[in-house]
Formats: structure tokens, C-alpha cells, sequence
């Protein structure tokens, strides 16, 4: 679907939707111990190794990783209840006795292994392999036991491994790698029940969930890529949690009965991201000039009301390990823009796209076309392209999310989990730095923090220098939550953390 607008929904027409909305969401979602999240995209399949956040919500309602983090993004036990390092290179985990698959079969050490070896294995596309990269070996030592080699002192391993859903041996080997895709299967909260692909994930409570039963008995995620038809199926009351609430929507939503607002600061660093792969992107002048003709203040202030910071000509937020305080902002300067693309053989501009998703991000069609019209301004016609989630999903997978995407990369606290994205290791980076790709690996093979802090102070430079991308915004996560809601709280990282939730009666 091609846009060169945003959509601009008065709030008369939110209340004609939200009365549509009660009348087609699905009649499941109604009772009062089902919990309906309304979600801005799903991803094209429940394939664990897609390299999203959308797909990894999906994942961890019915697998757990070995370690969880909690909704502020601090590491707490999963289904390794504790761990130490015995040498730099060897750590040992220790795994939660009792814990059950879906099906009844005890989870072992022998589950650990066959995940981390399907996931590092040498032709493996695993979405997130690269933050766990530094593993060697996996050994069992005991039914509850498992050690973990790495190649060099790897300090972010705890944390890496809490982005990596343990999956039954037993099942995948009876039923395939499809048969796990198609109906996964975990020791997670919630057991799988249906999904329609672009519509709805379906899930029922695990009364046997090792950390207690869920206090809802069905859960459903809904894709509803239209953030005022989510806000209106909200006030319908046929959502309890809608995500990535618009700025616009933020006032009218809070005066509604029975709705109330929840926000959390991310570690998000939301950027526009070049193909330096093609012409004229494969130019540093180019990327530069583009960098200089957006008008980055004015979107926050103007869009965003101030909700967010600007990105420091980096990736990294203000609050993340690694980020480099010496390092500032582009200006804004479409004369010097218009100079650079002249240098650059550009002086009459060139058309091109930006390709987003609807409501993926805070405000993300607008601040696109708020983008593409500040780049007409210099001479360079760039229509916005908005693709709903499964689509980007498939594009992201070849490749090819066209000469511009909008894109966000997570920190979770630590540089190591955002630059990654920007290593030929992750399968998504376009751009390519010797002296990047060096840093990275020497700055996760030491756990000397100044050492570590030194590198990603000198690869945020470089990035600056090189300019992959338009450095946007860092963003909140703003929900709409229904006032019968009890035990839920925003996550710093996406990730829905549901089993404790609760519905009050109506």
C-alpha cells in the first residue's frame, strides 16, 4: 500500500469505529476471562528465529527462554534458576527442576542444547544468533546441568540468552521443523491454540506453568494495523491492551471512560536506514545531506509534543552502556544538504521511497511523511510505502525493505544489543565497517567495562562518520489499557508480560 499522507481520523469517526469494532472483533474476545491485546502487526509466521520483536511477543507467551528479564529489561531467572561462571570461557547453568512441556514431558538439559546448537549452527538464519554468537559448545553435565563454552570472555551472554525461547527436543524431532512452526509448543504461560496469519494468535492458559497458572484462561492477539481502529476497539471494550498509541489520539483517549494510559521509556533508537548497497546510497555525501535535511527538532516538538529524545548521531540512547556523550546531533541545514548532493553529481535530487509500517512506532507514517517532505525540500521525492507487519516480515527476510526503511533497534540497556544490527552477522545490515565489525567483537570478548566503553564510544564515531542511517528519535512505548486491568505494566523491550494479569469483572 502506497501512502504520501497520513491518515487523519477525527475523533467523531473513533467513535462510529469503536462501534464497528465491537460488532467485528471476534465474539471470543467477550468473555470475561479472555485477555485481547490489540497489536499494530503480526509477523508472516511463528517461526522463532525471525529477527522482530513482534515475532519474539508471540514466542515467549509459550516458551521461556533460560532467562527472563522483567518489564524494566533486568535479568531475572527463567528455566535456569541460577548461574556462574567457572572460568572466563565456561559458565554453568543450573536448571528449574519440575518444569513441564505442554504435552506433559519433563524439560531437561538436553532441550538447552538442541535449542542453542539449532540456533548457532553454521546455516542458521536465527534472527537473534548474533547475540549469542560467542557460544563454542553446549554440554549437558546433568539432567538439570548444562555448561555453555564461549570463544573469548563474553559478557553479555546472560542477558543474549534471554532473547532465545528454549524448544522441545522431543516434539521438533516427532513432528518437524515445519510441525513447530505451524503449532509451537513450549514450557512458556500460555499453550498454543490457533493462528490466522494477518488476523489473530489464540492461546489458553497453562494451569501447570512452573511460575504459577495465568489468572486469565485465553489469550488473544489481535492485528489491528490502524491505530485509531485499535483505540476504538479499546473503547469498545473489546481490547483490554492496545500498543504504540499515537500521540494525537493521547488526549481523547485519557478522557474515555474505563481507558486509562500507560508509558514507559524504551531503549528504542528509531532511524531511517539507507541500502548503502545501491546508488546513490552507496554515497557518504548523499547519506550525510539526507541526515541534514530533516528538521528533527521540529518532528519532536511538533508530532512526537516532546515525547522522546533526539538520537545523537548515533543508535544509542542516552540511557544505554556504550553511548558516546561526544558525539552530537546533525543540524539542520538543507543548504549544506543541497551542497553535498550537488558534490555528490545530485544537484538536480532523484526520487526514491521510504518504506514503514502503520503504528509499528510511535507516530511512524507521520514522521515519514513528515521526512519526505523536508527531503522535497532538497530536491530528493521520496514517497512513503507503508506494509503491514508480515510483509516487512518477508521483505526484511530477503533483504530488500527498499532504499529506505524505518526501522528500531532496541539496546536493552547495553550498546552490544544495538550494534549488533549493524554487523554482517545479523543478516539485516546493508552497510559494512572493518573497523565497526572489529570493535564489536573485541568490546563482547572482554569484561573490562572501560575497554568496552572505549570501543563503543570509537563505533558510534564511526557510525556518525558514515552516517547508515538518519538518526531519529529515541521513543517512549505508550499503551492504551483498560481500567479493569489489574498486574500489568508497560515493558521497557515490547515483550508482554501477561500471566499475572488480571480482569475485573464488568
Amino acid at each position: 500500500m502506497n501512502r504520501s499522507q497520513a491518515t487523519h481520523r477525527p475523533w467523531s469517526v473513533l467513535r462510529h469505529a469503536a462501534t464497528a469494532a465491537a460488532v467485528a472483533l471476534c465474539a471470543f474476545a467477550t468473555h470475561a476471562q479472555t485477555l485481547t491485546v490489540g497489536v499494530q502487526g503480526l509477523p508472516d509466521s511463528l517461526d522463532t528465529g525471525i529477527s522482530s520483536f513482534a515475532a519474539l511477543n508471540l514466542a515467549v507467551q509459550t516458551m521461556d527462554p533460560l532467562v527472563l528479564r522483567d518489564d524494566a529489561g533486568n535479568t531475572m531467572p527463567g528455566l535456569a534458576e541460577s548461574w556462574k561462571a567457572i572460568d572466563p570461557l565456561t559458565w554453568r547453568f543450573k536448571l528449574r527442576p519440575g518444569v513441564k512441556f505442554h504435552d506433559g514431558r519433563p524439560f531437561t538439559a538436553e532441550d538447552v542444547k538442541f535449542t542453542l546448537d539449532y540456533v548457532l549452527a553454521p546455516n542458521s538464519v536465527y534472527g537473534t544468533k548474533g547475540r549469542i554468537s560467542q557460544i563454542t559448545s553446549t554440554t549437558v553435565i546433568d539432567p538439570l546441568t548444562v555448561e555453555i563454552k564461549t570463544k573469548a570472555p563474553f559478557p553479555t551472554l546472560v542477558n543474549g540468552l534471554s532473547d532465545i525461547p528454549i524448544e522441545p527436543k522431543h516434539y521438533v524431532a516427532a513432528v518437524g521443523r515445519a510441525g513447530m512452526v505451524k503449532a509451537p509448543m513450549g514450557t512458556g504461560p500460555f499453550k498454543f491454540v490457533r493462528w490466522v496469519p494477518a488476523d489473530r494468535y489464540e492461546l489458553a492458559a497453562n494451569p501447570d506453568y512452573w511460575s504459577g497458572a495465568p489468572k486469565v484462561k485465553q489469550l488473544i492477539l489481535r492485528q489491528i494495523p490502524e491505530a485509531s481502529t485499535r483505540a476504538a476497539s479499546l473503547i469498545a471494550g473489546e481490547t483490554q491492551i492496545i500498543e504504540e498509541v499515537p500521540i494525537d489520539l493521547l488526549p481523547q483517549l485519557e478522557k474515555s471512560k474505563g481507558v486509562k494510559i500507560e508509558s514507559v521509556e524504551s531503549t528504542v533508537g528509531l532511524i531511517l536506514t539507507f541500502d548503502t548497497r545501491k546508488p546513490p546510497f552507496n554515497d557518504v555525501r548523499v547519506r550525510r545531506a539526507l541526515n541534514l535535511a530533516v528538521n528533527k527538532k521540529l518532528i519532536l516538538d511538533q508530532m512526537l509534543r516532546g515525547k522522546g529524545t533526539l538520537l545523537q548521531g548515533q543508535i544509542l540512547t542516552s540511557n544505554t552502556f556504550g553511548y558516546n556523550p561526544n558525539v552530537k546531533a546533525f543540524g539542520y541545514d538543507p543548504k549544506q544538504a543541497k551542497a553535498l548532493l550537488a558534490e555528490a553529481g545530485l544537484a538536480g535530487g532523484f526520487a526514491t521511497s521510504i518504506t514503514t509500517r502503520s503504528g509499528k512506532y510511535l507516530s511512524d507514517v507521520e514522521i515519514s511523511n513528515a521526512i519526505s517532505g523536508m527531503f522535497q525540500e532538497v530536491g530528493v521525492k521520496a514517497g512513503v510505502n507503508v506494509v503491514e507487519q508480515g510483509v516487512f516480515s518477508k521483505m526484511a527476510k530477503a533483504m530488500d525493505m527498499g532504499p529506505m526503511h524505518l526501522v528500531g533497534w532496541y539496546s536493552l540497556g547495553d550498546a552490544d544489543f544495538a550494534a549488533v544490527w549493524f554487523t554482517q552477522a545479523s543478516g539485516r545490515s546493508f552497510w559494512k565497517n572493518e573497523e565497526f565489525e572489529k570493535l564489536f567483537v573485541a568490546a563482547r570478548s572482554t569484561v573490562d567495562e572501560a575497554a568496552r566503553l572505549k570501543a563503543y564510544h570509537r563505533m558510534m564515531e564511526i557510525m556518525y562518520a558514515e552516517v547508515p542511517a538518519v538518526f531519529l528519535y529515541g521513543l517512549p512505548s505508550i499503551y492504551g489499557v483498560s481500567t479493569r486491568l489489574k498486574n500489568f505494566s508497560p515493558p521497557s523491550d515490547k515483550l508482554l508480560r501477561l500471566h499475572r494479569a488480571e480482569l475485573a469483572a464488568k
